[in-house]
């Protein structure tokens, strides 16, 4: 039996569902330095925060103290460690102490499950992926919430790309519509790029590892425009463009917006023998397809020749959601352990995602395209 513990009861909500659903996890303490939150079971939604993850508990359960289900509340994640009894910790604090905390956590000899970003410079990226080499040498595993490679729809791409029916893959977009970050965060830290790394680092380095995981290329240069003139209180950016080449020549390109109403994720894979579109809702019914379909996720795939009536989709109801795929990362990472299989995200994709994001924003900075050849060390800490 894997015991594990969650540090952070925002996106960690996620994490404790995933522990809790049992067959050889089991969830035995939480920390949070928010009373209330370490209070409940239903604490951070009581507050009003990370409501999208409710529906991951029953509703009898949120009221309950986390004793009444046999879970231990700390404050702090040294007390976690201190804990000789915990055998997994799932690291989501703030952005700024990943780096910091993840070190901790591998030196104690806990298998980690730490959340994206791996860092906010590739200084501190670099010593977490140091620190997790020598704790993989003592049997200690440690992986990278990048949630998404578990999306089946995702996954529905990637196989498809991967059976060869687009062909050669020649080009790679993604474009993300969703509504500004929460502003009820601790101490306002995602505001803030000095802690959160701003939208780049924060969320579009999600977009950025797809962008290598369902092609299986890497990136060999990268262009960024942005604009920060919309949320004057986020000291970032609100819209991020990205275009860039892969090492073979095809094309990639990345649309990231802060400014919606309503929550669109589109992906598309353009090959030499077809097309792979996918759409990703985060509820069944929204505005801007005027509540016309009632699924969450949907794949199709064609010959641009044959039309709409060669091509063939698939669609997916709630297991196609971010916060399913959160709460199934956690389960898979604390089965990878049992099992001493590598989980499907490792430490160096979350360097090499976090990287691509770091030289974006340095392009979008400078006006110029990087080229991810040039020495990183020069904007490592930037």
């Amino acid at each position: 039996m894997i015991r594990a513990a969650v540090c952070g009861l925002g996106i960690g909500m996620a994490h404790c569902a995933g522990y809790r659903a049992g067959n050889g996890v089991e969830l035995v303490a939480v920390a949070d330095l928010l009373p209330g939150r370490r209070g409940t079971v239903g604490g951070t939604f009581a507050a009003g925060s990370m409501l999208v993850l409710r529906p991951l508990y029953r509703e009898e359960e949120l009221g309950l103290q986390w004793e009444d289900i046999g879970v231990t509340p700390r404050e702090t994640l040294d007390e976690l460690l201190a804990d000789p009894s915990i055998d997994l910790v799932s690291l989501c604090t703030p952005d700024y102490l990943h780096a910091q905390h993840a070190i901790q956590v591998l030196e104690a000899g806990k298998h980690l499950l730490l959340e994206k970003p791996v860092a906010l410079t590739l200084a501190d990226a670099r010593r977490v992926q140091d620190a997790a080499a020598k704790a993989e040498a003592k049997g200690v595993m440690c992986t990278v919430g990048y949630e998404f490679r578990l999306n089946p729809a995702i996954l529905k791409m990637r196989a498809l790309v991967q059976a060869g029916e687009v062909g050669h893959v020649e080009a790679f977009s993604l474009y993300h519509f969703r509504s500004p970050f929460r502003r009820d965060k601790w101490q306002h830290w995602i505001q803030k790029r000095a802690l959160s790394g701003g939208l780049i680092v924060e969320e579009t380095s999600h977009w950025l590892d797809l962008a290598r995981y369902i092609t299986g290329k890497e990136v060999s240069s990268i262009h960024c425009v942005t604009t920060d003139r919309i949320h004057t209180d986020f000291d970032f950016e609100d819209v991020a463009y990205i275009n860039g080449t892969y090492v073979d020549g095809a094309v990639f390109q990345i649309s990231h917006a802060l400014t919606g109403f309503d929550f669109d994720l589109t992906l598309i894979v353009h090959g030499t023998k077809g097309t792979v579109w996918c759409g990703l809702k985060e509820t069944r019914s929204r505005a801007i397809d005027a509540g016309q379909t009632t699924y969450l996720g949907v794949v199709s795939w064609g010959n641009p020749g044959e039309g709409v009536a060669g091509a063939r989709t698939v669609t997916y109801g709630e297991e196609a959601t971010e916060p399913e795929n959160i709460r199934d990362f956690a389960h898979h990472f604390a089965h990878c352990i049992a099992g001493q299989r590598p989980p499907v995200v490792s430490v160096l994709d979350g360097v090499r995602a976090l990287e691509l994001a770091i030289a974006a924003g340095r392009s979008a900075r400078l006006n110029r395209v990087i080229s991810m050849a040039e020495d990183t060390e020069e904007y490592g800490n930037t």
